[in-house]
């Protein structure tokens, strides 16, 4: 009997433990597509920031007087009016021709004349009023330009390095970030596990991890459906709460597999 409770006793160190660090969700290098110079920056390293927040800004003063510009053009109704009052005397004249055929008094002539016209001078307002919609179009791209030249933080998260001073270049064609934040709620962890360890574990399961020796609940978000053939290991991505920014990115991650084999406790009785 002594036996079999200093055997039980044993067990728990049967459990085999399985190491990873704590990561940032996600790691989010911000620039522009455009080529641009940046006229003020309203964050420095280590801030915290929310989704959509304004990050920095680029020089849009070409940008603005373009769009003052295409602005002006919008509201000019000149040549509308001209079109409108052409279609007028179209109609007019072609109305009057066709009184005068009904008496015999207008040739074939001037009646295909007076039918043209009008047809021309309706397809010349139609024109007018779809430049002056396209002029409202362009105002409108304009303000996507520069709304797009306003780089914002996509997610939550703080701001872990800023690689350019006001005044300097960035966007276009240029390799390296401008701003990166990290999101750090949730964090992550991707352990390598046997197989049989992986084969236990489904999407959406919370299980218990330690981090700096206090047990914290996880959820797996993500479960490989392939065996890594050099390690024979099955990638496992967990995720971990962190809306009170308690954990640190980093710090040391361990999983146990608490599973005893059945066969062991066979084999006790």
């Amino acid at each position: 009997c002594i036996l079999f409770l200093f055997f039980l006793s044993a067990i728990p160190c049967l459990a085999q433990t399985y190491d990873a660090f704590l990561e940032p969700n996600r790691i989010v290098d911000i620039s522009s597509p455009f080529r641009g110079r940046i006229s003020v920056i309203h964050v420095r390293d280590g801030d915290l920031v929310k989704a959509g927040q304004l990050l920095a800004e680029l020089d849009t003063q070409v940008l603005k007087a373009q769009l003052a510009s295409a602005g002006e053009a919008a509201l000019f109704h000149g040549r509308v009016d001209s079109a409108k009052a052409m279609v007028s005397m179209r109609k007019d004249r072609y109305a009057m021709l066709k009184e005068l055929e009904k008496t015999g008094n207008a040739r074939p002539q001037e009646m295909t004349r007076g039918r043209t016209d009008l047809v021309i001078a309706r397809a010349e307002l139609l024109g007018a009023k779809e430049d002056q919609k396209l002029k409202k179009l362009e105002s409108d791209i304009i303000r996507a330009r520069i709304e797009e030249n306003k780089l914002r933080s996509p997610v939550d998260g703080v701001v872990i390095k800023i690689y350019k001073e006001e005044a300097e270049l960035i966007g276009g064609n240029e390799q390296q970030g401008f701003i990166t934040v990290v999101q750090l709620d949730p964090l992550q962890a991707q352990f390598h596990l046997p197989p049989d360890v992986a084969g236990k574990l489904t999407a959406g399961m919370v299980v218990v991890v330690e981090v700096d020796a206090s047990p914290i609940s996880a959820e797996v978000d993500f479960i490989s459906p392939v065996i890594n053939a050099q390690s024979g290991t099955v990638e496992v991505r967990l995720t971990i709460g962190n809306k009170e920014n308690i954990l640190a990115s980093g710090m040391r991650c361990i999983f146990k597999d608490t599973t005893v084999d059945e066969q062991v406790l066979q084999n006790t009785e």
